[in-house]
């Protein structure tokens, strides 16, 4: 996944803390639940949980 914020590819990791994907590079959060991140980061070669 593009990081909207800085355009940085696979650098997104998923947040329980605040149910959203946030960009590790520029810290860029977008709000959605666990089952539609992890739809969109199955595809990754990684999920990350932080």
């Amino acid at each position: 996944m593009v990081c909207p914020g800085c355009r940085n590819e696979n650098h997104i990791a998923y947040s329980v803390i605040s149910n959203g994907l946030i960009c590790l590079d520029c810290s860029f959060e977008l709000e959605m639940n666990a089952a539609e991140a992890h739809e969109i980061l199955e595809t990754q070669e990684e999920l990350v949980c932080c």
